[in-house]
């Protein structure tokens, strides 16, 4: 026992017989231990919530900054978690714990109590150790103001944005799900943990707690049990103000098992075992155990139940202590279990040898009893986690024979590699058939102009190389769904959805990934079960991209979404928590510009682009044709394709894995020619930007090649452009070749001075240089030499300029060019081709706007971020006309 080795004294029985007065002595003797068991027990429970509470209390004091209302108030919770309930382990972070996520993650002062008390990463680089609590909320600790994962030992997610953890703890309860209904065989449960939530009222008014109840309700995920913490109190005043619903009729709605602890200020653990076991005793539903707590419990009148015990350090701090650490404090209680604790506070004290001041505990100072409780409760984990690596020895050992590729499968993955060896196999033969075809079929686009007997084309008239006539591409979203095919036929740890477009966005393969559903829900469908790879995310963006959050924090999957471009904004605070986790996440976001045509403005993301570029750690991937396509699904199974370290993936270590967005298009993805430089866009796209086209030819034999005078290799314009924009590019570039051509021709004819002109008539007067740059970040981590050889940054006399239809003016783009083709607005509702000629971005606007820049270089080159007073560098706002005009 923790507190007390004195013996029981049990009096001596008299009855009538002797088997009669054993029988009654042995009852008398079990039902005073159990009684002896109980209160020892509950003692113990008490001074560990008290122990918690001045904890939790003494890091936001000595901060002066956090928040004490849920710590308080849930302080018995947490004792009976991780006292009782959950199974974990300090030491390995196994993959078959049970999950905690703190919903409320202000709250995040219990969270780290809780890890330190149960020795999480004890004796390591990662210890939660006292240090680290005295230094909450202070810039480079460990312990942040909200849990933060990677940051802080045995936190599973990053939390803070309320509601953003409840929608996690769906995701691992689905990635539990799963797993085990691959994995698992009889005799051998390897995954079986259960998802533990603490929530607040905020998190239940927040749009994605709803969101993911419904679906969780729906998937019947009942290895989730949510603790809602009711206690009635928001920032700005009682719930009343603004929350009235019947919580638990709407839940029992969402198909969730709805119980009730009506005193969750009790300190009695049994009460949240027997909750927890009423849960886990059906199997058909998530669970929400709705507790009645008083925020800020414990800490006196005035702050006791009011919103203001939700922020900030209490001012009767010392008060409390007085309370639960002094002999005499709890003496003066009413409560008989306080009389007995102060026994126990005077053992203490008199074991300090003079370090407190004789009638108190100190300040961050932890019980012997408690600490012993939850270390021992922690190598009671470190035990189970050791079993369970011998239960999974034994599984492979047993299955290596019958079931081989299941075996490897989930070797594999327990060492971090989640791809199969020939991965990039079938990406090779699909890239191989494509490029055949447009090889076929793309014509060849000389910087040399050649004159021809038939009549020149009009100038305005789109222009396709005779050799590209009739020829069209897929459009983005296939390539992008074809690649994506090729990934998830071999590899079985890609899972993934969409929010309901999954026919559009071209994202589910139902004769591969068959449908994540419970059995009962999918009656009618080929491969229903939780063994599914494809998630029914339904019309809740917001969900789908939180719950991809735990779907990779519980690790051993490739998580990834799909929906167009502009409904990502729905959920655009999950993937800001994906970035800051860095969770190497697949975002795929199809119908990218106003290419998407007569959906209008409210579909057309011309904004969203520039908005995840600015978000760190996204890596944001426009791919041009397919070639990028498959480049950027490479960039991304790189951070799976190889061993590692599963402890590297769980620790706080700063790790390259990160999520990525691919922004694709509606409609045709490609080039109009071939490329005449020297890298592919398979290899281009993992640089972030490089040369499609030169601005001089390469001699190849051929009798059309031709080859620029030497020196004149650096191009007098760059033009810069991402996805369907650098094929908008590339026809930029030949009516500018053909304008330049035409334009010395007449010179030719009109010039009759005595020094000839220096070029010949066909040689046009401009060198223009393509660069396709599907990826900022990438570029940005290139080194300098290769940016420069890219850009020519260095080059005062050369005119760069960005073409984009998919990003707004004022979005950074100054700093790769000095002059940018963008939006200068929303869209237009229409039909594609319309739209793009309604807003000019077709090859004769763009043209006209370089044109007309090329004539004003001889005044003054702008430098890229220039901010002279002649403007904006962004065109559409430089102009004040409509560039036809010139």
């Amino acid at each position: 026992k923790f507190l007390d080795s004195r013996p029981l004294q049990i009096a001596p029985a008299t009855g009538r017989g002797v088997f009669d007065q054993m029988a009654a002595t042995e009852a008398a003797d079990l039902s005073k231990l159990k009684a002896a068991s109980m209160e020892e027990d509950l003692v113990l429970d008490t001074l560990s919530i008290y122990t918690i509470r001045l904890l939790s209390a003494d890091m936001v004091d000595k901060a002066s900054s956090g928040h004490l209302g849920t710590p308080f108030g849930c302080a018995p919770l947490a004792n009976a978690l991780w006292g009782k309930i959950m199974r974990f382990s300090p030491f390995q972070r196994w993959i078959n714990r049970d999950r905690f996520v703190l919903s409320a993650g202000h709250a995040s002062a219990l969270l780290y109590v809780m890890l330190h008390l149960t020795g999480n990463g004890l004796g390591g680089p990662y210890e939660v150790s006292m240090e680290r609590l005295q230094q909450f909320r202070q810039a480079g600790s460990s312990t942040p103001g909200h849990p933060e994962f990677r940051m802080t030992s045995g936190v599973e997610v990053t939390t803070g944005p309320l509601g953003q953890g409840f929608a996690n703890a769906v995701g691992m309860a689905i990635a539990e799900a799963h797993l085990a209904a691959r994995f698992n065989k009889e005799g051998f449960a390897l995954f079986d943990n259960y998802t533990f939530v603490l929530a607040g009222d905020g998190c239940l008014m927040e749009g994605v707690c709803s969101e993911a109840a419904s679906l969780a309700g729906h998937l019947k995920l009942h290895k989730l049990i949510v603790f809602y913490d009711d206690n009635k109190v928001t920032i700005d005043g009682g719930t009343n103000l603004a929350f009235s619903e019947d919580t638990a009729q709407i839940f029992a709605a969402k198909g969730w098992n709805v119980l009730h602890i009506p005193n969750g200020d009790v300190h009695d653990a049994a009460v949240y075992e027997k909750a927890v076991a009423e849960a886990k005793s059906q199997t058909e539903k998530p669970s929400i155990i709705i507790m009645r707590t008083t925020i800020g419990c414990g800490s006196g009148s005035g702050i006791e139940g009011k919103a203001k015990a939700h922020g900030g350090k209490f001012s009767n701090i010392e008060e409390i202590r007085a309370n639960y650490f002094s002999p005499e404090g709890l003496r003066k209680s009413k409560n008989p279990v306080d009389h007995r604790l102060a026994e126990v506070i005077e053992a203490e004290l008199g074991s300090l040898n003079g370090s407190g001041n004789g009638k108190i505990l100190p300040k961050f100072y932890v019980p012997k009893a408690v600490l012993k409780k939850f270390r021992l409760r922690g190598d009671h984990g470190d035990e189970l986690a050791c079993e369970w690596n011998r239960m999974v020895g034994k599984y492979c050992r047993t299955f290596r024979e019958s079931d081989p590729a299941l075996v490897q499968d989930l070797e594999d993955r327990m060492r971090g590699k989640y791809l199969m060896d020939d991965w990039r196999a079938s990406l090779d033969e699909y890239l191989k058939k494509e490029t055949k075809v447009l090889d076929a079929k793309l014509g060849t686009l000389l910087n040399m102009v050649e004159p021809k007997q038939e009549e020149p084309r009009p100038p305005f008239k789109r222009l396709k190389s005779d050799g590209a006539i009739g020829f069209k591409n897929k459009a983005g979203r296939i390539y992008a769904s074809e690649v994506l095919k090729c990934l998830v036929q071999h590899n079985p740890a890609i899972i993934g959805g969409a929010a309901d477009v999954a026919s559009s966005c071209g994202s589910h393969f139902p004769d591969l990934q068959g449908h994540f559903l419970p059995p009962s829900r999918g009656q009618g469908l080929h491969d229903a079960s939780y063994a599914g790879r494809y998630i029914h995310f339904g019309v809740r963006e917001h969900a789908m991209l939180s719950i991809l959050n735990g779907i990779c924090s519980y690790s051993l999957m490739i998580p990834y979404g799909a929906t167009f471009t502009v409904f990502f904004q729905y959920g655009l605070p999950a993937i800001r928590m994906a970035a800051i986790s860095k969770f190497p996440i697949f975002y795929i976001g199809t119908h990218d510009s106003i290419d998407l045509g007569e959906d209008g403005p409210t579909h057309q993301p011309v904004e969203v682009l520039p908005q995840l570029r600015a978000m760190p750690n996204l890596l944001v991937i426009r791919p041009a044709d397919v070639n990028e396509t498959v480049g950027a699904f490479e960039v991304m199974a790189e951070q799976y394709a190889s061993f590692r370290d599963i402890s590297q993936y769980v620790d706080p270590k700063p790790l390259s894995r990160r999520p990525i967005f691919l922004m694709t298009c509606r409609g045709e993805l490609g080039l109009p020619y071939k490329t005449n430089a020297g890298i592919s866009g398979r290899e281009g796209v993992k640089r972030g930007a490089y040369v499609v086209h030169d601005c001089f030819d390469i001699t190849s034999g051929s009798t059309h090649a031709s080859q620029l005078p030497t020196g004149s290799k650096v191009p007098d314009i760059i033009l810069i452009g991402s996805g369907q924009d650098v094929g908008l590019c590339m026809q930029t570039k030949e009516l500018l070749l053909k304008w330049s051509s035409a334009f010395y021709e007449q010179l030719h004819i009109s010039f009759d001075g005595p020094i000839p002109l220096p070029i010949s008539v066909n040689q046009p007067c401009l060198k223009i240089r393509i660069v396709s740059m599907p990826c900022w970040e990438l570029f940005d981590e290139q080194d300098q030499e290769y940016q420069e050889s890219v850009l020519l940054s260095n080059y005062t006399d050369v005119l760069s300029i960005y073409v984009e239809k998919a990003a707004t003016k004022n979005t950074g783009h100054d700093k790769y060019a000095q002059y940018s083709v963008l939006m200068p607005s929303f869209g237009l509702s229409g039909k594609s081709a319309d739209v793009e000629r309604k807003l000019e971005f077709t090859a004769d606007f763009v043209a006209s706007k370089v044109w007309a820049a090329w004539l004003e270089r001889g005044r003054h080159v702008p430098q890229a971020a220039d901010t002279g007073d002649r403007g904006f560098s962004t065109w559409v706002s430089r102009m004040h006309r409509r560039a036809g005009g010139n």
